[in-house]
């Protein structure tokens, strides 16, 4: 029996990873863990833009059935989503939302709804990346937006 729980107890110490380990979307799918194993901290390459207006601003609502509807207005740039992975486009690509710092994961289009959310103030921030993943910087300055939202549950 105590040979049974030792191996257990190895098993477990062995199949599992340190939880602030980084990782990338290529390397495994969505179903494999939950949106909020992700680390904000995932070092991504940066690519500057030639478009001098392209922005990018979040606006938050409060979804009648559920969760929250994020809305994002962008400038000098196309969601180009038949396009990932495939060459630099110089105003295409895709966003990464974070909520409170973790990686929520990739965004296809100006429209997101988040089902579950925690209560409280909770911190969004999208940044715009190219076909090849690249973060968008314009003189330096990293192309993004952040804002605070105060989610009160039903």
């Amino acid at each position: 029996m105590k040979f049974m729980l030792f191996l257990a107890i190895l098993l477990v110490f062995s199949c599992s990873s340190p939880t602030n380990e980084e990782h990338s979307h290529e390397e495994h799918s969505h179903e494999e863990h939950s949106h909020e194993e992700h680390s904000h901290s995932m070092d991504h390459s940066s690519i500057e833009t030639d478009k001098g207006n392209m922005s990018v601003k979040i606006s938050i609502e409060k979804d009648a059935m559920s969760g929250i509807n994020i809305t994002l207005e962008t400038n000098e740039f196309k969601f180009t989503p038949q396009n990932v992975n495939k060459a630099h486009i110089d105003g295409e690509g895709h966003a990464h939302l974070y909520i409170n710092g973790k990686k929520w994961g990739r965004v296809y289009s100006n429209y997101i709804h988040i089902s579950e959310l925690n209560a409280g103030e909770n911190i969004f921030e999208v940044t715009l990346n190219s076909n090849t993943h690249e973060d968008y910087f314009f003189n330096g300055a990293q192309i993004k937006d952040e804002v605070a939202f105060n989610y009160i549950p039903d």
